[in-house]
């Protein structure tokens, strides 16, 4: 009987292990990728933040990938008169099986690797995947410039897609409500705010166009999202985010949302915090200050 026993531990243990071993990570890098093309769906989603496009993609590109710009495919859409917003789960299973991708696809997000707004791209779309139900997302590592650096095989030619039938199911896990923003504004314990945006926009010296005023919501800290990459595109290791989050001296709050003007800055902090850093319960307030700021009631402080 403790024969059997043992051996029920050994399997459970060995399934258990298995499993943890399965877990998709959040970045990829170009070796990896190189020996793993012929098992994952590439999604290049380089735009004109990147200097990208589609004409581009074609005259050169991973072996195997499809092209979707991030910017003018539908990934954000304007929602009620704010920009960058969450489309929906209806707009994004239509968009999702326009090129190709199935529920069971390993997508791997390659963004152009320029900077950190860029690196923004691909957090944005990598968030969107997440939220919608799909975890098994990647972003490629240095992007696009890496993989050329590195030397391996690139082609040209047009996007070869077969449709899918790809069906989300929202994770409200990955996701800020306004009311969630509402509750860490009044509250300095609970969840808290962090604004991703460079420090002019955060003290109300700088503000977004489509934003009614500068300035930042209540209550909020400020954690630079260009400072969570490095020069060359790529996000910095675990330890420097967590060293960042330190500084923050946010330690005893239950949850965080990130947050900027439009949803794509404050992509790459909770890019930076939830998933290299594996920081517990970050949201993203994709709305940011253009949404939060076309109610005039909604409070706005600077300084």
């Amino acid at each position: 009987m403790n024969l059997i026993k043992k051996f029920a531990i050994l399997i459970v243990f060995l399934f258990t292990s298995q499993l943890a071993s399965a877990k998709t990570n959040a970045l990829v890098d170009v070796e990896w990728l190189n020996n793993n093309l012929d098992d994952v769906f590439v999604l290049d989603i380089r735009n004109k933040i990147d200097g990208g496009s589609y004409e581009i993609f074609k005259e050169d590109h991973i072996p195997n990938s499809v092209h979707s710009d991030y910017l003018t495919a539908g990934w954000r859409k304007n929602v009620n008169g704010v920009i960058g917003q969450f489309p929906g789960i209806k707009s994004l299973d239509q968009l999702i099986s326009s090129i190709g991708i199935k529920n069971t696809d390993h997508v791997i997000v390659v963004y152009g690797g320029v900077n950190s707004t860029d690196f923004g791209s691909a957090a944005r779309i990598y968030w969107t995947f997440k939220t919608i139900g799909h975890e098994n997302v990647s972003i490629l590592n240095g992007g696009f410039k890496e993989w050329k650096k590195a030397g391996y095989q690139t082609v040209s030619g047009e996007n070869q897609i077969t449709p899918s039938s790809f069906k989300s199911k929202l994770n409200k896990k990955y996701f800020a409500s306004f009311s969630e923003v509402k509750k860490a504004e009044k509250e300095r314990n609970g969840l808290c705010l962090i604004d991703a945006r460079p420090a002019a926009f955060f003290a109300g010296e700088k503000k977004k166009p489509e934003a009614r005023t500068a300035g930042r919501i209540k209550n909020a800290v400020n954690l630079e999202q260009q400072k969570t990459t490095s020069d060359n595109g790529k996000i910095k290791s675990k330890n420097e985010i967590k060293k960042m989050f330190t500084a923050l001296q946010v330690d005893e709050y239950k949850g965080y949302i990130s947050y900027c003007n439009t949803g794509h800055w404050a992509a790459t902090v909770w890019f930076a915090l939830s998933e290299q850093a594996e920081i517990p319960n970050v949201k993203l307030y994709d709305a940011g200050m253009v949404g939060w700021t076309v109610n005039p009631k909604n409070e706005v402080v600077s300084g």
